[in-house]
């Protein structure tokens, strides 16, 4: 990938993270002060086949430091990154594309 395009994705991928930060927050402060939180929690395992072990360092602070999910662990002989989550335990599929699809996908083109 060209030093332009990567600037590029970075630029892209730090104003998604950002946002994505802020908006779960204040979904998480909202939730600590409701009577009746939204939480579904679970563990989800997302896969990370083909990543490197800086990629997955990576993607694990990056999940780690967004509210509302924690990285619990790293196999790497299974690639797969098991994390705990207040609202995707209801659909963990959905939450697995999410991480694979704004998280993952990223991490690969700009490490």
């Amino acid at each position: 990938m060209s030093g332009g395009r990567k600037l590029l994705e970075g630029l892209r991928f730090a104003a998604f993270y950002g946002k994505e930060v802020v908006a779960c927050n204040l979904r998480v402060a909202a939730d600590v002060v409701s009577p009746r939180p939204g939480w579904r929690p679970g563990v989800v395992a997302v896969g990370l086949k083909g990543m490197s072990d800086r990629q997955r360092l990576i993607l694990a602070l990056l999940v780690t430091m967004t509210p509302g999910t924690l990285s619990l662990e790293v196999d790497p002989r299974e690639e797969v990154l098991y994390l705990h989550t207040l609202y995707g335990g209801a659909d963990p599929e959905r939450l697995r594309r999410e991480i694979l699809e704004n998280y993952a996908r990223p991490v690969r083109l700009l490490f």
